[in-house]
């Protein structure tokens, strides 16, 4: 029998087992950690005779014909670098699962947005009668859903750099880079070697495939030039003759009157570029204006990406936990005119927090900085607020940060960071914050001597 060796027991793993075993082969799973939900899953798998092991990587993955990594596990594993050199291919889950791919694949990236624009582009192509499965970084493995796809169907994929590691024949029909900028520093030596691991989505495209960039970044725009696919720009600040771009404050489809910019059912100027870079995706398909137009009016976000998702005694709190890096909090940062009192930090990923200290000088009131980046971040930004402070636990930030918002304020949590060093991921971390929230007005409410202040202050 043909075996297959999986190293990393998280969701991709697990869906990447179940899709090995489904193929016929003896799969070995193995995960370095012990955890609860990495022993749930491993559970569920010995039931379905899939061998499992955990705390360690053994040798065993070594019996194998080909190992699949999942995209939390480095490639420089000592495991891996005796897989090299016993010549054993090593490929990623989004990598194994295409090669079941029957339909078109849309595939996204970028450092900012990318979760925001897949499930926009899916919802587009779902709204316009396509078959329609949004899968990868999003949440949703590929693994799970690629046996269910057709000749005729569309895959939306968000694509984090680690996925587009370890590749060898995918190729997405269209492939898109929203934005660069220096991230995941922790695991990469430098922010080219970052880049690199991004330009990996244009690798196997030929001319008769699309490459969608924002042409309002040179290293992007330069890069047309030396990949193989036919180009399609998007920009908000310059018009595009094959593209997507903005003329009298109007949304263009290469010259078709899509949507007023006013009418786009999400905020904030990043926001305009998810939308933009949604359109530019479209034009290799039969999707008519009407569809379109209505799509992006209707479409309000997703769950952690600023959302609004409570208002108290004239407070708006929002949940961005999905920012994690400096971008995305300046981009959060940029979307509210009212004073911001802001919770952010997290796991420390190396980067640099200094080019936020003239919008956090403009824009934020107070900021609680938690988590392992907090001390950092403080000694970065504190000296251009009005209040500033450093608290290691995130509830104990968060009934700071509560404590002193006041009417006409937005109570953000915008990280800018990562979430593992006190959370499962950033879902958990957003799903967490808001529950305090909850409870803590609840408590105010119920204890009437205690109240959220009414006018703005320290």
């Amino acid at each position: 029998m043909r075996r297959i060796s999986i190293i990393g027991l998280g969701r991709s793993g697990e869906a990447a087992a179940l899709l090995a075993k489904n193929d016929g082969f003896s799969v070995l799973v193995s995960d370095s950690s012990n955890g609860d939900d990495v022993r749930r899953r491993a559970e569920d798998l010995s039931r379905q005779g899939i061998f499992v092991e955990l705390g360690e990587h053994s040798k065993k993955i070594l019996d194998a014909e080909i190992i699949v990594v999942s995209p939390g596990v480095p490639l420089d594993i000592e495991i891996l670098k005796e897989a090299e050199k016993s010549k054993i291919p090593v490929i990623s889950e989004i990598e194994f699962a295409y090669r079941h791919e029957q339909g078109k694949v849309i595939a996204i990236t970028g450092s900012n947005g990318k979760s925001t624009t897949a499930t926009l582009v899916a919802r587009i192509f779902e709204s316009a009668g396509y078959t329609t499965f949004l899968a990868g970084n999003i949440g949703n493995p590929y693994s799970s859903s690629v046996m269910k796809t057709s000749p005729s169907s569309i895959t939306v994929l968000e694509l984090s750099s680690f996925q587009l590691e370890a590749m060898d024949s995918f190729h997405p029909y269209v492939a898109a880079i929203l934005n660069l900028s220096p991230d995941h520093l922790d695991r990469y030596s430098s922010p080219d070697d970052y880049f690199a691991a991004k330009f990996h989505i244009f690798d196997n495209q030929s001319a008769d495939d699309y490459a969608v960039l924002w042409a309002d970044q040179k290293e992007l725009k330069s890069l047309s030039e030396r990949i193989f696919a036919q180009t399609i720009f998007f920009s908000s600040s310059s018009e595009v003759k094959y593209g997507a771009d903005v003329r009298n404050n109007t949304i263009y489809r290469s010259g078709e009157e899509i949507l007023n910019v006013e009418k786009l059912g999400i905020p904030g100027p990043h926001n305009l570029n998810n939308a933009l870079a949604a359109v530019a995706m479209t034009i290799p398909f039969d999707v008519s204006a009407k569809i379109l137009g209505r799509t992006l009016r209707e479409f309000k976000g997703i769950e952690h990406r600023l959302e609004r998702f409570f208002e108290h005694r004239g407070i708006v709190f929002v949940n961005d936990s999905k920012a994690t890096n400096p971008d995305s909090l300046k981009y959060a940062l940029l979307s509210f005119e009212r004073p911001i009192v802001l919770i952010a930090g997290g796991y420390d990923k190396g980067a640099d927090f200094s080019g936020l200290r003239d919008i956090f000088s403009k824009r934020v009131k107070a900021a609680v900085f938690t988590g392992d980046t907090g001390e950092r971040m403080a000694a970065q930004l504190c000296d251009v607020v009005d209040f500033c402070a450093v608290i290691w636990e995130f509830e104990k930030g968060v009934r700071r940060a509560v404590s002193l918002a006041a009417e006409g304020d937005v109570l953000l949590l915008s990280p800018g960071c990562a979430s593992f060093d006190q959370f499962k991921n950033f879902e958990h971390r957003g799903r967490f914050f808001k529950e305090i929230v909850q409870k803590i007005i609840a408590e105010r409410d119920s204890d009437k001597t205690a109240k959220i202040p009414a006018t703005r202050g320290n």
